[in-house]
């Protein structure tokens, strides 16, 4: 990875968090710095940890340690391996007294990191929605990835996105240009967490989305079956991207690999 990506980025992105945040929510040139020089190799991951952590210790809430991870996966999917990293070196850290007298406990922040990322996935899918721009998509469909990383290294707990990736991206009415974003996100999701879903698929879960709905009314269909005729449909739809299209096949390949050994 180029040097000059992460810290032209981080600049920006910096830059930015001054102008639309309250300066407690934008990471400290501190923070910034040790996770810039851990993606470098300048550091290891504890040592970026607990650099990248002190702050919060004072001043921060536990989300505000995940703002600017939240930001980089997104933007630069190339960090994604360490990162990960990063963040099993934060969980690992000691517990350590705050200024108001609580106990952080680190060996829990990554409940918290899951409810972040949770509200964090659930705005941008709302935002692929209103922004045509196609960094939007990619953006989208970075975090996407990411997220099932962390859940096929259970580091986050699964059944916590599943149902609602699969929900969002193939369950609802929408145009063929947010279809191209919410497919390709569902894919990459089933592409480590086929399985997952599989099995949380028979679980209550949450209510069915406008198209799942219909055709339940029209007959008994479960969820995974629903999901497979879905991908089978957009995978030969033709005002959705050849793209897209293709990896609805691939997808749908997978699902069936995945049920019959299962089975």
């Amino acid at each position: 990875m180029p040097s000059d990506s992460v810290e032209e980025w981080m600049d920006r992105f910096l830059a930015e968090c001054e102008i639309d945040n309250e300066p407690a929510d934008v990471p400290s040139r501190d923070e910034r710095q040790a996770v810039s020089d851990y993606l470098q190799g300048r550091i290891a991951a504890t040592e970026a940890a607990f650099a990248y952590t002190r702050d919060t210790i004072a001043e921060k809430t536990t989300g505000d340690v995940w703002f600017l991870i939240c930001h980089m996966v997104q933007h630069l999917p190339e960090t994604h391996d360490r990162l990960i990293e990063l963040i099993r070196a934060i969980s690992m850290l000691p517990n350590e007294p705050r200024a108001n007298g609580s106990i952080k406990e680190w060996n829990h922040s990554l409940v918290d990191l899951q409810g972040e990322l949770r509200d964090y996935w659930d705005g941008q899918s709302d935002l692929v929605r209103v922004n045509s721009a196609v960094a939007t998509k990619d953006e989208y469909i970075n975090l996407t990835t990411f997220i099932s990383r962390l859940c096929a290294e259970r580091m986050i707990h699964s059944q916590y996105f599943s149902q609602v990736v699969m929900y969002i991206t193939l369950e609802q009415e929408e145009e063929a240009r947010v279809l191209d974003a919410y497919l390709l996100a569902a894919t990459r999701y089933l592409e480590l967490m086929a399985l997952g879903v599989l099995e949380e698929s028979r679980g209550v879960g949450m209510s069915p989305g406008s198209l799942l709905r219909t055709a339940m009314d029209l007959g008994d269909v479960t969820r995974w079956q629903f999901w497979k005729l879905r991908l089978a449909v957009l995978g030969e739809q033709q005002d959705v991207k050849q793209e897209s299209r293709n990896a609805a096949k691939r997808s749908l390949i997978r699902m069936i690999e995945v049920e019959t050994t299962a089975t």
